[in-house]
């Protein structure tokens, strides 16, 4: 294997499990995230825009996204990362109850932009009960209406007490951010029935086919068409689809400046898994320069079985 196929490997094998951290500004989040990633706390300052750090916690890995809570950021940034995420993790000042109610806005906000069929993990950690005008936490479950969690029956969620200065229950936090993701990336597995990745003129470079859908007219030319339609029409030169239903299956397209990667799973399935699989894909193998492992790679980072798909590849 080549220094460049290693490095590629390499890059593929840090992606973990989505999370993403948000909260008002000054609330801890980025404390929180160098809690994790050295155990110790750490004095930061306000985060601009969007932090990205890859932390281990156990046996689970976490691709971590640290958003900048200030109202600029809240707009731009945050619905794209909270709904590609596996889990939310809200923190908010506990000493600060003159910021609860904008809190409160923003956590129902981000919550109800969750799709309703996907399963989804919510860590609440009401920081800062080491200063001594803290709330308590029924307080502040009770102002947040927290207790509305029960009747969203795809999310799974835990509320924490903590201090990053003190390390109060940070540990029991990361238990059961781990416990908890780990069941969930079992359930939100997808098992792709098409994968294509075309050029942008729409020439197939790379297609897997399973169970006979391509002898499907009918289905491929609506697999061909939301290719030329929404990647190029509406897209432009690069974008994402979030996903299209029809019939009994999810469509999920993006393009790149180099390439449209299109993927078909069942209608049952986790689109925002899918879309995480295609930002891997498309960020691996933009830097590709032939397509010697192409193959090996779709494979691997699809995490299927070659032997139950018809390939056809688009170059020799």
């Amino acid at each position: 294997m080549s220094t460049e196929e290693k490095s590629r490997k390499l890059k593929f094998d840090k992606k973990g499990i989505p999370l993403v951290i948000i909260g008002l500004t000054q609330a801890g989040k980025t404390s929180f995230v160098q809690r994790i990633l050295t155990g110790e706390f750490q004095p930061t300052s306000a985060t601009m825009g969007l932090q990205f750090e890859t932390a281990e916690v156990g046996n689970a890995r976490f691709d971590i996204f640290d958003l900048g809570g200030h109202i600029t950021y809240r707009k731009a940034i945050w619905e794209t990362y909270v709904k590609l995420a596996f889990g939310i993790v809200f923190v908010i000042d506990s000493s600060d109850p003159s910021s609860f109610d904008e809190a409160k806005e923003e956590f129902w906000k981000s919550v109800d932009q969750k799709d309703s069929t996907d399963e989804f993990l919510i860590l609440f950690l009401c920081n800062k009960t080491d200063l001594e005008d803290s709330e308590d936490l029924e307080t502040i479950i009770n102002h947040m209406e927290l207790y509305k969690l029960a009747e969203k029956e795809n999310a799974s969620y835990q509320f924490f007490k903590t201090s990053m200065k003190s390390g109060e229950n940070i540990d029991n936090a990361l238990d059961w951010l781990k416990k908890n993701t780990s069941k969930l990336s079992a359930k939100r597995a997808v098992d792709p029935l098409m994968f294509m990745l075309a050029d942008l003129e729409g020439f197939p470079i790379l297609e897997i086919d399973k169970l006979g859908l391509k002898e499907d007219p009918t289905l491929l030319a609506g697999f061909l068409a939301a290719i030329e339609s929404f990647s190029q029409r509406l897209f432009g030169k690069t974008g994402m689809l979030q996903y299209m239903v029809a019939g009994d299956y999810k469509y999920i397209v993006k393009t790149d400046d180099k390439y449209i990667y299109s993927m078909i799973i069942d209608k049952d399935e986790c689109q925002e898994e899918a879309r995480r699989q295609i930002d891997v894909l498309s960020e691996v193998i933009a830097g590709m320069k032939e397509f010697g492992i192409l193959e090996g790679i779709v494979f691997q980072i699809l995490g299927v079985d070659p032997s139950v798909y018809v390939m056809e590849r688009g170059y020799s």
